[in-house]
């Protein structure tokens, strides 16, 4: 009989896997403990938004580890969006010499009520500030205002996991665990601007705590015998999984109208390059 990869030592949880199962269990089941996955990315549109995506994401791990971009090869005219996007980084983030920029860092933490996983773009240490960077490399709805994002994005677990995984491993990352001052900012560099600031304190740890042992717990206890399609229904339309559900095709053009949906899209291409 094949083991649940939900108690597995080596499973961890992270933004994606905790945000896939809120939006479906069955999606999270297929993903995750079946080890089904999307490869491939037949609307031209969203291909090339995450190639250009992996691209940005590439060229600034470049930039923050020291090493050559590649941004002066770029063509004006064949490269244009990236090449912008690539400008604006190195203007509004000149890297000073006495801070440390940890890039496309990979954190865990495991006690015995949470295992997690953070994926950061950037954590930058200087003085007695720790700041998370996270690059938001796709615009969404165009209708959303810039209130919308913000509020989204401050409330969406990719900042509770990523505050609270930080906060948890500090010492290992900054060696100490006190007098830190830690922040999360979310940058996109298309018309360049910073989309959200959150500000860490004790109080929202421990309640990003409860909430993320919540959610765990309750995937860890979950029945799929008792799964309800009916319940989940309103993203089927662009789920990889809908043949096997509804044996209805994918709807690309809605993927588009979905942020948190594009997010995913955009780190799990990310996390392949690695």
């Amino acid at each position: 009989m094949k083991k649940d990869i939900r108690f597995e030592d080596y499973f961890l949880f992270t933004q994606h896997s905790l945000s896939t199962f809120d939006s479906c269990p069955l999606k999270f089941r297929k993903r995750y403990m079946e080890g089904l996955k999307w490869d491939s990315f037949p609307d031209d549109n969203i291909r090339k938004g995450i190639e250009l995506g992996n691209d940005f994401h590439l060229m600034a791990h470049r930039y923050f580890s020291g090493v050559p971009t590649g941004a002066e090869f770029l063509d004006k005219n064949n490269s244009p969006e990236l090449k912008g996007w690539i400008e604006s980084l190195m203007l509004d983030f000149p890297k000073k010499p006495f801070a440390q920029y940890l890039s496309e860092y990979k954190l865990r933490m495991v006690t015995p009520t949470l295992k997690l996983e953070a994926n950061f773009d950037l954590i930058k240490i200087e003085d007695n500030s720790i700041e998370i960077w996270d690059w938001k490399t796709h615009g969404g709805k165009q209708s959303r205002s810039k209130n919308d994002t913000g509020k989204r994005l401050k409330e969406g677990l990719q900042t509770m996991v990523y505050l609270f995984v930080l906060k948890e491993q500090i010492k290992l990352v900054a060696g100490r665990e006190d007098g830190w001052s830690i922040s999360m900012h979310y940058w996109q560099p298309e018309n360049p601007h910073v989309l959200a600031e959150i500000h860490y304190n004790g109080a929202m740890h421990e309640k990003y705590r409860s909430i993320l042992e919540r959610k765990v717990d309750n995937i860890l206890a979950y029945d799929f015998e008792t799964f309800e399609k009916a319940l989940y229904s309103k993203h089927c339309r662009y789920c990889e999984f809908n043949w096997y559900c509804n044996n209805e095709s994918v709807d690309f053009s809605l993927m588009q109208e979905d942020e948190d949906f594009l997010d995913s899209l955009d780190w799990d291409s990310i996390e392949e390059r690695y």
